[in-house]
């Protein structure tokens, strides 16, 4: 015990003698406790200031968000079932034509008497009024499906998401399926919902002028991410809407064979979406680096406002410094750089000690993974952390480069995942926020008198990898990236549901961005970068995916730096082992492209 407090004591003096050095032109850094959480608590607040004036979309941009955007199909009449008579009408399982191989199925309740009415019912019926035709569109529920075991409406939402759809917008186009079959005949259409439904009414009535009265009840909670819509999801209002007081919700479910038709006509759509982005890239004019110069920013532009989404800079205040690590070849330091309001940016400073008067170096971002943290990547905290990151940010400032490791938002569990979805009705995500603390500590980094502004490389693991594949576009700084067990056939990674390693299946439910699989895969992102240097490094055994679909994908990156006589600019290599920093390769590249030494 003598000794525990005998070393603690040893340590802090230690720890207190490092902090009292602050990295020179910076403010000395005097904050305490885990920065980290401090940071998504400053993303929060950003967040929660946001919201307060956010609006809601145009109803014909609301189609398009909630992904109510394909042909429907006409029909003549519904098809019915067995039916059962009651007072005045005749109640039938029914089905009707969506979309193209979707139906939608539920009850109708046909009047003995010629209609005068329709009512589209997303809540119980108890009865119905003379002469008024009755659709009870059946809704998906919550049972529990797959390897992931989600609900059935978050199975959907997952597979749709990405590819421009919502399981919001297919009950929706049921509805309107039945509002084309009542408003071809002149009947005047109300809608009604509970529950779930009162949000599909809320939506169908909000989207289609034809309804004429809404009655819904309290919309439920909007925590669960089958409610969550892109840029626009504001207070939806119509004076054709009325609020009521909450009823029982539909006690019509949907079958497993409806569900299967959903489920394989998103299915459909990611077998569709790679040929949509070749459809969608057909003005990019990549024969050369000069003519996609001219050319891209259109695509830049919809990257940025409909892909990830963007905020503004604003650093008011000080970079704060202290020192943290005195090694044999390297010093580091902690830094905290203000972004914007709140939110500031995080990460490790290591400079090598056998820097020259006025020499400059290439400094190389290094990048780590989910749940982690600068320092596993340069003083690994246990046995794991220094299997999966090899220590390569310590690595590479021992071979001569400035190094910076950030602490991305991506930490906390759910606390991080919770502001993807507080983001995502303001047309935001997580990395507007990453590309904006990158692009603060870059106009920070590239000032200083030992970094060569023009020699600045990229280095990331896992969602490391993915940060290697978003924040780039947008940040021309960076002229060689690599990107570490991440790169991938990623609309198929997102959305499908016949391999075990699919998103589809797992705990992350931030991963899905809007539209993504019909704009912008990983071969397109990188197409973005170039004609800077690009690299993947790939390990045989990394469950993130497989070997033939990372080739497939990244065959294309190769394709296009061969057209421009590049090919020495871009690689990928494969290793023999797990999820990992392999560093062989790698480091080479880095070397070559950053010219170091």
């Amino acid at each position: 015990m003598r000794f525990v407090v005998w070393f603690s004591f040893v340590w802090l003096s230690f720890a207190g003698l490092l902090a009292a050095h602050p990295f020179p032109g910076t403010a000395p850094l005097e904050r305490t406790g885990d920065l980290s959480h401090a940071m998504l608590d400053g993303i929060d607040q950003y967040l929660v200031r946001a919201g307060q004036s956010r609006s809601v979309a145009p109803p014909d941009r609301m189609r398009a968000l909630i992904g109510a955007v394909d042909p429907r199909i006409p029909f003549a009449e519904p098809r019915l079932g067995a039916g059962k008579r009651t007072s005045g009408h005749t109640v039938s399982p029914a089905s009707w034509p969506v979309l193209d191989g979707m139906d939608a199925e539920g009850l109708i309740w046909q009047p003995t008497v010629p209609a005068t009415r329709c009512r589209i019912a997303l809540d119980e019926v108890a009865a119905a009024r003379e002469g008024e035709m009755v659709w009870q569109p059946a809704l998906l529920g919550l049972e529990p499906v797959g390897r992931g075991r989600h609900a059935r409406r978050e199975h959907l939402y997952r597979m749709a998401y990405p590819l421009g759809r919502h399981i919001l917008g297919f009950e929706v186009q049921m509805v309107l399926a039945a509002v084309d079959y009542c408003a071809a005949r002149r009947l005047p259409v109300t809608v009604t919902g509970q529950g779930e439904g009162a949000v599909v009414a809320l939506y169908s009535t909000y989207v289609d002028e034809r309804i004429q009265e809404a009655r819904i009840g309290p919309l439920p909670d909007p925590a669960p991410v089958w409610r969550n819509i892109w840029k626009g999801a504001g207070e939806v209002s119509s004076p054709r809407l009325q609020r009521v007081a909450s009823a029982p919700a539909s006690n019509v479910a949907a079958s497993e064979a409806h569900f299967q038709q959903m489920v394989e006509y998103c299915q459909k759509l990611l077998r569709g979406a790679e040929r949509r982005r070749r459809e969608w890239w057909a003005q990019a004019d990549l024969s050369s680096p000069a003519a996609w110069e001219k050319s891209k920013q259109r695509y830049l532009d919809h990257y940025v406002q409909k892909g990830i989404g963007a905020i503004a800079t604003n650093p008011a205040g000080r970079v704060e410094s202290r020192r943290l690590y005195d090694a044999v070849d390297y010093t580091g330091w902690e830094i905290t750089i203000p972004v914007a309001g709140e939110v500031f940016g995080y990460g490790i400073l290591l400079v090598p000690k056998n820097l020259k008067p006025g020499e400059r170096r290439p400094l190389v971002v290094a990048q780590h993974g989910l749940e982690g943290r600068p320092q596993d990547l340069i003083q690994p905290p246990d046995a794991k952390a220094a299997q999966v990151y090899g220590r390569f940010a310590a690595r590479l400032v021992e071979r001569g480069f400035v190094v910076y490791a950030p602490q991305n938002p991506y930490i906390h569990g759910d606390k991080f995942r919770r502001l993807q979805r507080k983001a995502n009705p303001l047309g935001l995500t997580l990395y507007s926020f990453i590309v904006a603390q990158h692009k603060a500590t870059l106009d920070w980094l590239e000032k200083l008198p030992m970094v060569d502004p023009e020699r600045i490389g990229f280095y990331g693991l896992s969602y490391g990898g993915r940060t290697a594949m978003l924040v780039p576009p947008v940040e021309p700084r960076y002229k060689v990236v690599i990107c570490s067990g991440n790169f991938n056939e990623w609309t198929w990674k997102i959305a499908s549901n016949e391999v075990p390693f699919s998103y589809l299946f797992t705990q992350e439910y931030e991963m899905f961005d809007f539209n993504q699989g019909n704009t912008f895969g990983h071969y397109e992102l990188a197409a973005l970068m170039a004609p800077r240097a690009f690299m993947v490094e790939r390990g045989h055994a990394d469950g993130v995916g497989i070997d033939e679909w990372v080739s497939y994908e990244y065959a294309k990156v190769r394709r296009l730096y061969a057209n421009w006589n590049l090919g020495e600019k871009t690689a990928i290599e494969y290793f023999q082992g797990p999820h990992q920093i392999w560093g062989v390769g790698t480091f080479a590249f880095l070397h070559q492209q950053l010219r170091w030494p």
